[in-house]
Formats: C-alpha cells, sequence, structure tokens
C-alpha cells in the first residue's frame, strides 16, 4: 500500500525538486564513465581526441568531466562497433543523439514544474499548455505504468 503525504508535504518535496533541476549539473568523470560503460579509460580519451565525444573542460588544473548524456553516446558507440561498423561511422551513427540528448536534457531542465497528485497517484507536472494556460500535461504514475494526460489546473 502506498503512503499517503499531505499537500503541504508533497509541494514542499516539488518545490524542492524544482530549484534542483534549474541548477542541476549531470556529469560524469572519466573514471565513473570507463567504469559505467566498461570502455577503458584510453578508448575514451582517443575517442574525446578524434572529436566523437566532448567534455566539459576546465582549467588545465582539473579533471574533465563529460556530461551524463557521455554515457548514452559511449554506449551507442559500442553497439555500433559491436554490429560491424569502424570507429568512424559508428560515431557518426551515435551523432544523433547529440541532437536528442540535448533536447531530452532541455525537456527536463525547461518543462519540468512539479511533483503532483492525479486521482492517487503520484504525477510530474510538465507545465501548460502552449495558449491555455489552465491546461498541463501530466506524466501519472498508475500502478508502475506512465500515462500522459492532459491535466486541469484549478
Amino acid at each position: 500500500m502506498k503512503k499517503k503525504y499531505s499537500k503541504d508535504e508533497i509541494n514542499d518535496y516539488s518545490k524542492r525538486i524544482h530549484e534542483l533541476m534549474k541548477d542541476l549539473d549531470l556529469s560524469i568523470g572519466i573514471g565513473g564513465l570507463s567504469r559505467t560503460c566498461n570502455v577503458p579509460q584510453s578508448k575514451i580519451r582517443y575517442w574525446e581526441q578524434k572529436g566523437y565525444i566532448g567534455c566539459n573542460k576546465g582549467d588545465k588544473n582539473t579533471n574533465h568531466r563529460y556530461p551524463y548524456s557521455a554515457v548514452i553516446k559511449v554506449e551507442l558507440i559500442k553497439s555500433f562497433l559491436d554490429s560491424g561498423f569502424t570507429l568512424a561511422k559508428a560515431a557518426e551513427k551515435a551523432s544523433v543523439f547529440d541532437e536528442t540528448g540535448s533536447l531530452l536534457h532541455r525537456i527536463a531542465r525547461q518543462r519540468f514544474e512539479s511533483i503532483n497528485v492525479v486521482d492517487d497517484n503520484t504525477a510530474v507536472d510538465m507545465g501548460p499548455i502552449k495558449g491555455d494556460p489552465d491546461k498541463h500535461i501530466m506524466f501519472v504514475d498508475e500502478n508502475g505504468e506512465l500515462t500522459a494526460q492532459i491535466v486541469k489546473k484549478n
């Protein structure tokens, strides 16, 4: 049985998450990227030198930080390599993620509005529909199945 939360608890949690999402820096060091993807650091450095993956470079005395989307890009490159593509072609095919990964990141940062409850189910409010600020796009968790719904806000 799910624990019931008060409206105040949900609002407090939602505000905290919203603030975190605005300034969230999801980056990973080369060691974490290597372990997560099971790819040697030398390959990651080589792929970076070739321009196949990028990093967030600080000053020369800091470690390279990779955007968290690099995990998916490295996994895609590996997948294409395993399918027989050359490294250059695998990286080219994986580059489509540069655009979609950026889009997913922007959606999370720009559209996330709050955590809410719809019909006693946890919901993520992704904000109003353009031109109709009273109707919001909600992703509702209905016993483990996510549904997208248009919900009229009061």
